[in-house]
Formats: C-alpha cells, structure tokens, sequence
C-alpha cells in the first residue's frame, strides 16, 4: 500500500504587541499582516487565480478589540470559532462591510474563516464512518503531485448486478476554497446511507460514483481556486494527456472506464460561488441541443422545486466550453449524460436565509432525490406517475412545447367539459399520502381544474388553479390510502380554460391512525392556516383552503394597518393554497404583521412575526 505523507508549511507568526497572526493549521491561508496601531490590522491572502478563500488563527486577542481588513478577499460576514470545530458568523455589527471583521473576542485564541473549513483530515474522518456502510466501498483512483490520495466512494447495493443499474457520477471540490460544496456533497452522502426504504431502492438501480475531493493538494494547502501547481483544474480537460494534470488524467481514466460499461445518466460537479444564490449553469440550446437544453431546465426546476433555498430565477445560463468536464463530456457521449455544474452560495440565499453546514445538507438530501425523480427511479412509498402512462378518453394533444414540464412530454385538455384523463399507480400499501402535481405554467390553463382521487373506490374531488406555479411540484391533498391497491386520480377537462396533465408524485407520509369519511381529503369551509415559519425571517408560507371556487384576495399588511403586499387577488378554485410572503428587499423592520383572506362570504386574518 502506497504510504502517504503529510507536511503542513510553517510559517512563522506574525507578531504584535502579543497578538500573533498565523496559518499553521491545515488548509490555512495568510499572506502578510500590517498594522499601525494593534488594533487595525490589513491581512493579504496567498493568492492563486483568486485570493477569496482565508483561514487564519489569532492569539492573544481575550479581551482585545481588534478590526481586521482581508483586502485580497470577497467575504461578506466571515465566521469564527474558539475551538477550531465550531464556527459562527460574525454578527452585522462585527461585519459591518465586505472584507471586514471587528469584535472583542472572548477567548485568548480565535480562528477565522471565508466559510467553516473543510480539511483533508476531516474528509478522512468522515470517509471513515461511511465506509463502514455495507453499501459503500472506498477505492483510489490516483494520487495528486503532492501524493495524496483521490478516493472514490462507490455506493451501491451489492445484491442487485450493476448490469442492471444506471449511473451517476458526482464530484466536489475542484475550486478548494469552495467549502460548502462538501457539506452539499456531505448531505448527498448522508442521505443516500440514511437506510430509508426510499433510498435503499436508489441503492439497487443506481451505482453512485462519488469523489469528495477533485483537488486534495489545493484542500490541504489552503488554496483559493488551484492546485498546489496553481493550475485550476475546472480549466484542464481538453488538453493532451501529457499536457493535462495528475489529478485531471486521473479523473479522465475513471469516467472512461466506468462509461466505457455504461455512460452515466447523470453527472454533478459540486462548487459555491461569491453570489448570494444557488445556481445551474445551464449550457444554451446554441451550444448543445435543443433536447438536452430541455432536460437541463427540467433537472434544475426538480432540485428548486420544494426548496425554500433555490427558486428558478436564481438559474444561470452559459455557453459550453469544452475544457470543463461538462464540455469533455459531450465531446465523447453527447445528450446521453446529463452534466451541470451546481452552485451553492457562502453567505446567503435569494431568499435571504444565511448559508449554515445545516441548510446545505438539506439541499444535498434534496439533490439526491431529484437525481432520482429525473431518472423515474420509483418505491412505492416515493414515486411519480407520469403521462405516459394515463388513458385518456375525450379530445387532447400530447406536446412537448415549452421548457417547465415533467418528462418527455405532457397531456393538454382544451377547453370544454366531457373529456379526463386518468392516472393509476401500482399496488401501493395502506397509508396516509401526500400527493403533488406538476404541469406546465400557462396563462390560459384553467383556473379551476378538478382533481378527482379515487383511492379506495371512494371519489373526493378537489380544484386547483394551473395558470400559475408551473414547473414545480405542487401541493393538493393529504390522502388516506386505506387499504392496499392502486390509487387513482382523475383530472377533468374544464370549461374555464385547459388542463395539463402532466405528473403527480405520490409521497407515503405516515400509517393510518384512524379511518377519515370520504370527504375528509377536502375542504369543508373557508380555512386560513397559521404562516409557518412563525417566527420567519425573512419568508414564510401561508396556506388556505376554499370549499368552492372564489374570487379571492390575500393580503399582508403592517401593525399600522397600512399594506406592504397583495400576494394574491383573483379567482381560485376550490382545495388548497399557498403563497409566500417575503419580506426581503421591502425595507421592513422586526415586529407583528397580519394577513387577511378575503372572499365574497367572509374575511379571515392572522398575526405573524418578523424577527431580523
């Protein structure tokens, strides 16, 4: 077995009035420190193609106020820890502008980081405790310049011939700077070994091809965006092999081999971005084909859909340069691999919510499961009818017009009465459901679109506006499946414009306790929910629920009475709704709000709390 060696480069601290600057810490980064005073320090990066990331330890400081300048970075509120463990950020007042930290620090040592370091040493701890997983194996695929090891995390079910199953490939950080790619990619991994019934199906169709780290010499040396060698290796795959780096040739030899038996389905290159937003970079129709550019959008709307972290306007588009992996990939195997580059963002969301290890885990979990959403991976406790398999009777057009539908194409009623369209799973067991459709978003579908659930051969009807939340999966009902069988859902052709139908997914949430009337699946009266979150900071979801088709009006408004915004106004069919309320950007300050419903028969209305 090849031994590896490790060396930290010391650097000597730099000294002042007893505070010392220093980076001998693993994936530590400092350049140079001034100082006129003792208590306003100007602190440099080693700079690579980009001097973002720093990591750096201060001693000496317990009871000192110190201000400090990262003038070769970005960072927008850093964060800290005494224990070089747990990191927090700096309060608004600590970080009061771009590059800038300032406190009277508690204890004697501090360390400060763009984002919570991710070291080497780190990923081999965690490496260790998946590896025991029965469903994981761990294997080299190279070794970097600097001799450490690129580790491959094959992640699958033993029992079941990999003959039989798809691929997915998915690697993080290329850039080392970009930590909280690994705790994106941490929450990938934790969910797919969470012994769920849903993810253990994943693990007997799919084989996961996982690499935590592109880049180990760039990790462990503290760089910003290359390896130790300063190359950047996001640039390095369309060159000859003699002209491309270790650690490229090696991931080239890898995804060759594995390709060369079965080409992925999907491929994933984890990074994070200065911008305060997820994002794909969507390669334009011009730059691949009109299909692939489709399937992009569609893998992108499955990962924002039900993600508070990641909506659709946060998308990126780009043209596909061939030497990124995305580019040497459609070089060799076209449309058949679905590759995108995934960004997750350090300080903050679109929606406001500060980065934490926490909420990027969450968009890992969610990550994988739209992985499996866009390859049909279905179990019967999670799983999604598709059109494809309705029976229709009545007028319909089958169409692939449009970027925001689910799978190859989708059913469109037009408007008038007679005609439906009915979808039917598989023999499901006996549980409480929840069910969510998806279709795509046109002005002129139907305001008030009959969903019919025949479940247990007892009929409940509810309605639900498609002129608007296209490209998402939607939620309708909780649904008491009481007895094993298939579930049934029917969507009528509707007067007041057309009916998509396009999917629905089908999510088993708990057994039944108890045993619902028929009609207990829809709204018997007009029904405003309590927002949720409460307090929120800065959105929250409110939800109603209308007995019949109403002209409706829900408004936000202020302690003063005075509005702040009409989130929605119009007619809505009969079931349930929600909207969020964000109060980012309205120049809102912390205190009680209230939101009202308003029909024709009656106004209903709830207090809510900002809290920033």
């Amino acid at each position: 077995m090849k031994k590896i060696f490790l060396f930290l480069l010391f650097f000597p601290p730099l000294l002042f009035s007893q505070i010392a600057f220093d980076m001998n810490i693993e994936s530590g980064n400092l350049n140079q420190v001034t100082t006129s005073d003792s208590v306003n320090y100007s602190v440099t990066t080693i700079s690579d193609i980009g001097g973002r990331w720093f990591y750096f330890r201060i001693s000496g400081v317990q009871d000192k106020y110190i201000r400090v300048d990262v003038t070769t970075s970005d960072v927008n509120r850093p964060l800290y820890s005494y224990d070089n463990i747990t990191f927090q950020r700096f309060t608004q007042a600590e970080a009061p502008q771009i590059n800038r930290f300032q406190k009277q620090f508690e204890q004697d040592t501090v360390f400060v980081a763009y984002y919570v370091p991710y070291t080497f040493s780190h990923l081999m701890d965690k490496i260790g405790e998946w590896k025991t997983n029965e469903h994981v194996i761990v294997d080299t695929i190279g070794y970097s310049p600097k001799d450490l090891p690129m580790q491959e995390m094959i992640v699958t079910d033993s029992s079941v011939p990999d003959s039989l199953k798809r691929r997915v490939w998915i690697h993080a950080r290329t850039h080392p700077g970009e930590t909280p790619s690994s705790f994106h990619f941490e929450g990938i991994v934790e969910e797919l070994l969470s012994g769920s019934a849903v993810t253990e199906n994943y693990l007997k169709n799919v084989v996961f091809h996982l690499i935590p780290f592109v880049n180990p010499d760039g990790v462990f040396y503290g760089r910003s965006r290359t390896n130790f060698d300063n190359v950047d290796l996001e640039r390095d795959w369309n060159k000859s092999p003699a002209q491309t780096t270790m650690e490229v040739n090696a991931l080239k030899t890898r995804m060759t081999e594995i390709n060369d038996e079965k080409v992925f389905s999907v491929f994933l290159n984890l990074h994070s971005q200065a911008s305060s937003n997820c994002t794909f970079f969507i390669h334009t129709a011009s730059s691949t084909s009109d299909y692939f550019y489709r399937r992009q959008y569609q893998f992108a709307y499955l990962n924002s859909s039900d993600n508070p972290y990641f909506v659709p306007n946060d998308f990126s588009e780009s043209n596909l340069q061939s030497h990124f992996p995305e580019g040497w990939l459609w070089s060799n195997h076209g449309d058949e691999v679905l590759a995108l580059t995934y960004e997750t963002p350090y300080d903050q969301y679109s929606s406001d919510d500060w980065v934490t290890n926490e909420n990027l885990r969450y968009i890992g979990a969610r990550t994988l499961h739209a992985v499996a959403e866009f390859m049909g991976i279905n179990h019967p406790e999670r799983f999604v009818l598709d059109n494809d398999s309705a029976t229709v009777s009545g007028n319909s057009t089958v169409t692939d017009a449009g970027l925001t539908f689910y799978g190859n194409d989708y059913i469109e009623l037009p408007a008038g009465e007679g005609g439906e369209v009915l979808f039917e799973s598989d023999e499901i067991p006996a549980g409480k459901y929840s069910v969510f459709a998806w279709w795509k978003e046109d002005n002129s579908n139907s305001y008030d679109t009959k969903f019919v659930f025949n479940h247990d051969g007892t009929p409940d009807t509810l309605s639900k506006t498609q002129k608007i939340n296209g490209g998402q999966w939607n939620y309708l009902a909780d649904i008491n499946h009481t007895t094993e069988g298939p579930m049934q859902i029917k969507m009528l052709q509707s007067p007041n414009g057309k009916v998509a139908a396009d999917a629905f997914r089908i999510i088993f949430d708990s057994p039944i306790t108890s045993v619902k009337s028929k009609n207990d699946n829809v709204p018997v009266g007009y029904k405003l929910e309590q927002n949720y979150p409460n307090p929120f900071n800065p959105s929250t979801t409110i939800r109603f629920e209308l007995p019949e088709s109403s002209d409706v009006r829900l408004e936000v408004y202020n302690a003063l009475g005075e509005l702040v915004e009409v989130l929605a106004e119009g007619t809505l069919g009969s079931g349930t709704h929600e909207y969020i309320f964000n109060s980012a950007g309205k120049g809102l300050a912390s205190g009680v709000y209230y939101y009202s419903l308003t029909t024709k028969d009656q106004s209903l209305a709830k207090g809510m709390v900002l809290v920033k």
